[in-house]
């Protein structure tokens, strides 16, 4: 037996009849799957992203519907409580009113109230909105939804109240009512 043939010998005794090499497809499959569990694991950890209830609030751009504009970071030494809503919430046309009257009672003592209007079908039912609760604030349409990320607004309503340092000091979520938010901006008027 030559030395070529010992060698073949050799290498098929060390080969287990159980033993299976992974096939093209099989890896492929696999690299798809590790693919996707990643994709969806990404996804996640982005919808579980917290909302920033404490620290700097995020700057942004909002074009109002009056046709102003204005820039969160311009309002510096004011109280801000932005207000995300939707004409079609009925939490938001519970909580309408309480704005209004908190922006009536408080403006004056430098809180500035922004509306958020996100997740809207057309710019008329939310003017239509504004008309009907005779909202006087300033309020604008978040085109794209890029505040409502800054946020990580889930759904209306949600609201963020601002110190006058820039600083979030209070997150609702849902309707606000009038008496717990007016506590709320007192402190952060007075201090």
């Amino acid at each position: 037996m030559s030395k070529f043939e010992q060698l073949e010998f050799l290498a098929s005794e060390t080969r287990r009849p159980h033993e299976r090499r992974l096939s093209w497809g099989t890896v492929v499959l696999l690299a798809g799957f590790l693919a996707l569990a990643l994709a969806l694991a990404l996804q996640l950890a982005r919808q579980n992203a917290t909302r920033p209830t404490d620290g700097s609030a995020p700057d942004f751009h909002l074009k109002l519907f009056d046709g102003g504009e204005l820039r969160l970071s311009e309002l510096a030494g004011q109280v801000i409580l932005l207000n995300f809503w939707a004409s079609w919430c009925p939490p938001c046309r519970d909580e309408a009113p309480d704005l209004q009257a908190l922006h009536s009672d408080f403006s004056e003592a430098g809180l500035t109230i922004i509306g958020i209007n996100i997740l809207e079908s057309s710019r008329e039912k939310a003017l239509d909105f504004i008309a009907e609760f005779g909202l006087s604030y300033p309020n604008g349409e978040d085109t794209g939804q890029f505040i409502a990320e800054l946020y990580h607004v889930e759904a209306p309503p949600e609201s963020f109240l601002i110190d006058r340092t820039g600083e979030i000091r209070r997150f609702v979520l849902g309707a606000l009512n009038y008496d717990d938010m007016s506590r709320s901006i007192r402190e952060l008027l007075a201090s």
